[in-house]
């Protein structure tokens, strides 16, 4: 699962048809509240991607949208990493954002 997205990074470099995908999902509780915790990658196509050789050294750095923290309801019954990229695909930072079907 992934998809692309228009962006611009934090150091204001504009980013077409970029290729993000959520690589960590993690549950913490946080007080009396649970949080899922995500993390993304992002690179130029998924090509890059797939593309061992390349792959770390083409990872495209973007701190407005690598890490993020949202609600989560224990007694749901939603894959966390389906829904990482339900909230991921709501982001203001991003626009034009499609699934990739792989």
């Amino acid at each position: 699962m992934a998809i692309t997205a228009n962006m611009t990074t934090h150091d204001d470099i504009a980013l077409t048809s970029a290729y993000v995908r959520v690589i960590s999902t993690n549950l913490k509780k946080m007080g009396s509240d649970w949080k899922l915790v995500y993390s993304v990658l992002i690179y130029k196509d998924k090509a890059t991607r797939d593309d061992e050789d390349k792959e770390q050294s083409m990872r495209i750095s973007n701190r407005h949208i690598d890490s993020f923290k949202i609600d989560y309801d224990i007694t749901t019954s939603t894959n966390p990493v389906a829904l990482a990229y339900a909230d991921l695909k709501t982001n203001s930072q991003l626009s034009n954002v499609a699934d990739v079907t792989e």
